[in-house]
Formats: structure tokens, C-alpha cells, sequence
């Protein structure tokens, strides 16, 4: 047998793939102790895969690895050999969680020899992961005594087996009692992990994943004919599903008219069909076999250079989903029920997908990619939901129901915490709530510096929930309330009436402090399930903002309107989004000139005055901002988009959020020229980025002379107090000169100042 290398995927013959799984069904009926099964499990798998050696090594609960079947190896050594977490070859592929193929394994640096096992004459290894729920619980190995590397295709088809046993091990089939206890104590341990903080906060929750699991299902099927009557079924209830949807609404969920023909493609793709096919009938159940072929397809789409065509894996992961859940009798999903205490686990969630959940529920969230300033962070942090991104692992590794801790301050996440650590965070969410309470005493305390510099502090707002924290934080008013989430968390466009209840009632209950209500952004990754979008190359420097609103009066007009009936008899506060150039805001007045007119044809009570803002978001409005202050009556710095522009990065991009720092002396040159041209020309300048709200952003933004600030509520309480204990003056006398001379970041500069003169950060 260890003559032959031609690996049975490469053969004419696909007979073999079938006969393995076939074999290991009929393995897993015989009425054997777990060893036997182990024991006839590995035969199989070298009988197939033509190997000389086929070992699996399980996970213990102390982390280290125990030989638990091998044939070919020294059958004396199962359950005698234990390797150390990373020791050996076989240490290195449960540490890295990655397959490793070597053709002299011997010369590997990590080779380590046990004499016991009797491997003296192998050569060739490929070792790969046995997971379970992202989490190592074991080791496949297969060998060789000739030098090759193994195929390709000889290691997707370890990878599939190390699947399956990883289904069947969790199952506790080839376990004794005993090791079963040991496997779910594993599987249960407590995880500590580090992420990213977006919005701080300390939660102590359940987690619950935005796209769950499927449930518990069988890998083998009992009956293939059953199995691929199953199979057929639903898929031909996904099919006319998608269609209903289709004829139904050119929109679902999101997503355009484009990647539901998408759906519609790969649902009627007989490739893909008949993939899944082939799958049933080598054995597996239908549910395992859509798993099997989702994981084949993701393999080969990131394989593909063009991002758009990447960006296909998730709705080929959608459409499995889908059918997972016909298969399992989820239906087609309903909204999702969170439990109490809710952490929310996802890859990727959008500002409203977020907004449809339960808010009283709901108490933090974790991301496996994002940024501080992507869209998704700055409506989290409106909400005060504790917000952590960059965590993968954990989205991955936690089970639904799980207790779990989240420090939005930190980072950091604990699963399944130990009593120790739990009673930690209990402390220091009390801790953190009677800081939260001190702030909350100090909201009525002036924002003036120490030399008497004033500084005008505002919130973010964007929801009728969040105008109570107008009074609780003591902010002098709304600097930006982001009118489009309205637009976003419904099915239809809100009509003028409805819109204008919302304006009334935010005007109303601010009781006479000021609000800025910027015109729907709309466009780039802000689009409601209900239009009908292009797909653009760049959708952030796309047809959005003020650029949509003068090509489509339909959409802006029915505001205007709104905005100006609801503040009859106050002050009214308009602020036009992603200006570039004069002529743009000169095209908007026309527009807010022609609703004015026609309130006035109406006999409506109008506004007592009408100040109409810009935001200063692309480094084209910056450099003329002079020219466009001539038709504004204030302007506003968005720093969030123009941070983007100015670093040519972003900013919902994992990996490039952390390259560009807006305390780069570059970009804080740029704003103090801004601010410079502003006061020039006689006209107030705000800051809207969200970047304000760390207390260092704000007080470079203070020291380059931009007085007027508008953060998240949370952060009102802690700048007010960085503000109260600054001296203005001093600091702009620091830190003039290293804005000319620095060429880094200088955030650790500006720490050190800040500790150096005692202030509370």
C-alpha cells in the first residue's frame, strides 16, 4: 500500500470520497467500544488517503495532546504520548490552527522525536486542526515514508474529515464518559481576549449572535435517499422563496436589486447543485453537506483578486443560511429575539440593522471588524451601547447563552468568566456607574477653562431617545442631530407629517437649547432597504450628502418642509452635509428658499429665524472655505469624513483605522488653517467628528482655536471636565511650535502634558 502516492481525489475513479464517508457511517453504527471506533476510523482514513500512518491526537482539559488511535505508529504510545501545547509538529498545527504539509519532516525546527511512537523512517507529514467552534480540540495526522508534499486536493479532503470528526467527537461517540466530561469542560473553559473599545462602558451579559448557528443536526445521513429528498425540497422552497422576494420588492433586507439577482443565481446554480449532490450521496446528511460545500466555496472566493467579487462570500454565506435554517425548520428567519442582557456577537452589522433591535434588551456589542469611526460606531455610541470590534476569534469561539463580560473602555472581553473575574467586573461596573454619576452632578458646572477660555459643548443626536441625555449630561444643545436615521430604520420613506412630528418634538423637548438638523446624508453605506442605489466603485466619495439631496428636491423638499413647520415661532438650525464647493450650497438656499416661499403662500407660521450651516467634510471645502462662508451662516468641521479624505484612508476599513491618527500634526495644521480662514471671515466653526470625544482630540481642537465642539452624550461630562481644568493659553503656547516641527502623531506628547498638569482624563 505505501508503493502507491496517487492521492484517490486525483483519480478518474471519485468513488473514493463516497466510500470514506460511506465507511465512516458504518463505523459509527457498529456496536464498539469508542476506541474501536477510533481505532477503525483511522484505518479508514489511511486506507484511503494512502498513507502509511494515520494518528489523532485529542486536546486534554490541561492543554496538552494525547495520541488517542494511530495506525502505523507504535500502538503501545495511544494514551501514553502527550505533547505540550506547541511542542512538536503536532504541537505547531494545534497552536497555529492551521494545516502544516512538509515532505521532510524530520529537518522541520520543530520536529521533536519521540522514541516511543516509532517514527524513525517517516518523512512526509501533513497534520491539520481538528475544530470545534473555532477552538482546537484535537490533531489529524496522516504520514508517509517517502519525501512528497501532499496534494492540495489530499489535504481539503483531511480538512473535511477533521470536520467531521470534530462533529463527532463533540458528539461524545468516540469518547468514553470520563473523556466526555473532560471534552465539555474544554469546550467550556474560560477565554480572554483583547479587542478594540469604541464605546466604553462595562457590561456583564448573555451572548447572542446577530446570524445563529443552526442548530444540532446529524452529519451522516441515515438514508441517502432521504437525505437527498431533504435536500431537494429545500431547495426548491429557497428558490421560490427568493422569487416571492423578488417579484415582491426589488429590496430585502438591505441589499440591492443586484446581489438579489446574486441570490437568485447561485440558488438556481447547477454547479452548486449539483456540489451539494454529490455531498449527500457520499454519506452526509443534507444540513452537513450545505456546510460542507459553504466552506469550499469560501476556500475558492478568497482566492479572487477583485473585492467586489470577494465580497460575494457573504451572500453565498447568506444563501446557506438560508437554506440551513428551511432545513433544520428555522423557516426563513424572524426578527431576532434577544434575551436579557443581550451581548450582541457579529461579523460585520450595519447603523440599521442595529436600530431594529430590542433597545431594552440589547447592553453591548462585539464586532469582528470594524473602527472608531465607521457609521455603525457612531450610532452605537449615540445609543451609549459599549462597543467592542476587532474580534474575530470571539464571534467564532462563544456559544449563544454563554455569560460574557465586555470592557468598552479596555477592550477587552472575557467568555465564560471564573467567579474571580466576574467579581472584578462587578466592582468596576459599579465603579464606572458612580463615575457616571459624578459627571452627572457636574452637568450644571460652566465649560470654561482655568484662564476663562468658554467652550460650547454639544451632543450628537440622531433619535428622539436620545434627547434626555440633552438635560442629564448638560449640554448646552444638539450640534448634530443626523436626521437620516430616520430614513434607515423603516420600510418606506417617512413622509413629510411624520418627519415633522420627530423635528417638533426633539424642538420641544430641548426646551429652548439650541439643534442643528443636518439634512439626510444619504448614500455610500447610509441606504435604506427601500432605494434604489447605484453600485458606486467609492461609494464614501459617491453620490451622497448634499449631492443627492440638490439632484433629488422629491427627497429634500418633504424635509425642508417638515423642518420648517415644526420650528414655527424658534429659531431653526440647518446644516447641509458633504459640501464641496459654493455652488452647492448656493443650489441648496435655492431649494430652502422655495419651500420658505411656499410656507409663506400657505400662510404657515415660519421659524422667528433661519441659519443655514455647512459642513466642511472634503479638503475642498477647507482649502475655499472662505468662498463658501459667504453663503453660510456658520459652518461645522465634520471630522469623520474629512479625516478620511485627508489621509486618502477608509475609515471603515480594520486595516487602515489605526494607521492614520487625527492628532497627526499634518492633519491638526490642516484644521487650525480651517479655523484660521473661519474666523476670518466672521463665521462660528463647530467640530462634529467623533474623534472630539476623546478628551486629547478635544483639547488639540481647543488649542488650534475651534471653541464650539459636538460629541456623543457620554462624552460631554468627561471633556467638561478636562476643560474646567485647563489653562488654554499654556497649552496653545505648547503646542503651536511642534505643530510645525513634529512629523508624528502626537498623542504621546500630549498624554505626557496631560499628566504633567494633573488633568483628569
Amino acid at each position: 500500500m505505501a508503493s502507491h502516492y496517487q492521492s484517490p481525489y486525483l483519480r478518474e475513479d471519485s468513488s473514493s470520497p463516497r466510500i470514506l464517508m460511506k465507511r465512516l457511517r458504518e463505523i459509527m453504527a457498529e456496536d464498539n467500544s469508542a476506541q474501536a471506533r477510533l481505532d477503525e476510523i483511522t484505518r479508514a482514513i489511511a486506507f484511503t488517503m494512502i498513507a502509511d500512518v494515520c494518528s489523532i491526537y485529542l486536546r486534554r482539559v490541561d492543554d496538552r495532546l494525547e495520541l488517542y488511535a494511530t495506525i502505523g505508529l507504535n500502538r503501545e504510545a495511544v494514551h501514553q504520548t502527550r505533547l505540550d501545547w506547541g511542542e512538536g509538529l503536532v504541537g505547531q498545527v494545534a497552536k497555529t490552527g492551521q494545516p502544516l504539509n512538509l515532505d521532510r519532516a524530520p529537518e522541520h525546527s520543530a520536529f521533536s522525536f519521540r522514541a516511543e511512537v516509532g517514527e524513525e523512517d517517516l518523512q512526509s507529514f501533513l497534520g491539520v486542526p481538528i475544530l470545534r467552534t473555532g477552538k482546537v480540540i484535537g490533531v489529524l495526522v496522516i504520514q508517509n515514508r517517502q519525501q512528497r508534499l501532499y496534494r492540495e486536493e489530499e489535504v481539503e479532503a483531511v480538512q473535511l474529515v477533521a470536520t467531521i470528526l470534530a462533529e463527532i467527537v463533540a458528539g461524545g461517540d468516540l469518547l468514553e464518559e470520563a473523556d466526555k466530561a473532560d471534552l465539555e469542560q474544554l469546550l467550556q473553559k474560560p477565554e480572554h481576549f483583547h479587542g478594540k473599545p469604541v464605546v466604553s462602558g462595562v457590561v456583564i451579559g448573555t451572548a447572542v449572535h446577530h446570524q445563529p448557528p443552526p442548530p444540532a443536526h446529524k452529519i451522516f445521513a441515515d438514508s441517502v435517499p432521504h437525505e437527498m429528498q431533504r435536500l431537494e425540497e429545500g431547495l426548491a422552497s429557497l428558490q421560490k422563496n427568493i422569487d416571492v422576494l423578488i417579484a415582491k420588492n426589488e429590496q430585502l433586507s438591505g441589499v440591492s436589486r443586484e446581489v438579489l439577482e446574486v441570490y437568485r443565481l447561485f440558488a438556481y446554480d447547477k454547479g452548486w447543485r449539483k456540489r451539494l449532490e454529490e455531498a449527500v450521496l457520499s454519506g452526509l446528511s443534507a444540513e452537513s453537506s450545505v456546510e460542507q460545500v459553504q466552506n469550499e466555496n469560501r476556500k475558492k472566493m478568497r482566492t479572487v483578486k477583485d473585492p467586489y467579487l470577494r465580497e460575494r462570500i457573504h451572500d453565498l454565506d447568506d444563501l446557506t443560511r438560508r437554506l440551513l435554517r428551511i432545513l433544520t425548520g428555522q423557516g426563513n428567519g424572524d426578527q431576532l429575539e434577544l434575551p436579557d442582557e443581550a451581548v450582541l456577537l457579529a461579523d460585520s452589522l450595519g447603523p440599521a440593522e442595529l436600530l431594529d433591535l430590542d433597545r431594552e434588551k440589547l447592553r453591548a456589542l462585539i464586532l469582528a471588524e470594524g473602527s472608531d469611526n465607521s457609521h455603525i460606531a457612531i450610532v452605537a455610541r449615540g445609543l451609549d451601547l459599549p462597543m467592542v470590534v476587532d474580534l474575530p476569534d470571539v464571534v467564532e469561539r462563544v456559544h449563544d447563552g454563554d455569560q460574557i463580560i465586555v470592557d468598552g473602555q479596555s477592550g477587552e472581553v472575557h467568555v465564560r468568566p471564573p467567579a474571580e473575574t466576574l467579581a472584578i467586573y462587578q466592582s468596576k461596573r459599579e465603579f464606572f456607574a458612580q463615575s457616571q454619576a459624578e459627571l452627572a452632578a457636574e452637568r450644571a458646572l460652566p465649560s470654561v477653562s482655568k484662564d476663562g477660555v468658554a467652550i460650547s459643548l454639544h451632543m450628537n443626536a440622531g433619535l428622539l431617545v436620545d434627547l434626555p441625555h440633552l438635560h442629564s449630561t448638560g449640554a448646552e444643545g444638539i450640534g448634530l442631530f443626523r436626521t437620516e436615521l430616520q430614513f434607515l430604520i423603516g420600510n418606506n420613506l417617512p413622509t413629510s407629517a411624520e418627519q415633522e412630528n420627530i423635528y417638533r418634538t426633539a424642538l420641544e423637548q430641548a426646551q429652548g437649547k439650541p439643534i442643528i438638523f443636518r439634512t439626510a446624508d444619504l448614500g455610500s453605506d447610509k441606504a435604506a432597504d427601500y432605494m434604489r442605489l447605484d453600485r458606486e466603485t467609492n461609494p464614501a466619495m459617491g453620490w451622497r450628502g448634499v449631492r443627492m439631496s440638490i439632484d433629488r428636491e422629491g427627497l429634500m423638499r418633504p424635509q425642508l418642509r417638515a423642518l420648517l413647520s415644526a420650528a414655527g415661532g424658534k429659531e431653526l438650525n440647518i446644516l447641509l452635509p458633504m459640501v464641496t464647493t459654493a455652488e452647492e450650497v448656493l443650489k441648496a438656499r435655492e431649494i430652502i428658499d422655495k419651500e420658505i416661499e411656499r410656507a409663506r403662500r400657505n400662510d404657515r407660521l415660519l421659524p422667528t429665524k433661519i441659519n443655514v450651516g455647512v459642513m466642511i467634510e472634503t479638503p475642498a471645502a477647507a482649502w475655499r472655505i472662505d468662498d463658501i462662508a459667504r453663503y453660510a451662516d456658520f459652518l461645522s468641521i465634520g471630522g469623520n469624513d474629512m479625516a478620511q479624505f485627508f489621509f486618502a484612508a477608509d475609515r471603515e476599513s480594520a486595516r487602515l483605522s489605526n494607521r492614520y491618527d487625527s492628532m497627526h500634526p499634518a492633519f491638526l495644521s490642516f484644521m487650525k488653517m480651517v479655523a484660521d480662514k473661519a474666523r476670518y471671515s466672521g463665521k462660528s466653526l463647530g467640530y462634529c467628528g467623533e474623534q472630539a470625544a476623546d478628551p486629547l482630540m478635544a483639547m488639540a481642537l481647543i488649542g488650534i482655536g475651534i471653541y464650539r465642539l459636538s460629541v456623543p452624550a457620554p462624552s460631554i461630562g468627561p471633556i467638561k471636565r478636562v476643560i474646567r481644568a485647563m489653562d488654554v493659553g499654556h497649552f496653545r503656547q505648547w503646542l503651536e511650535p511642534k505643530l510645525a516641527l513634529e512629523s508624528r502623531s502626537l498623542r504621546p506628547q500630549m498624554l505626557t502634558y496631560a499628566l504633567e498638569q494633573a488633568l483628569p482624563l
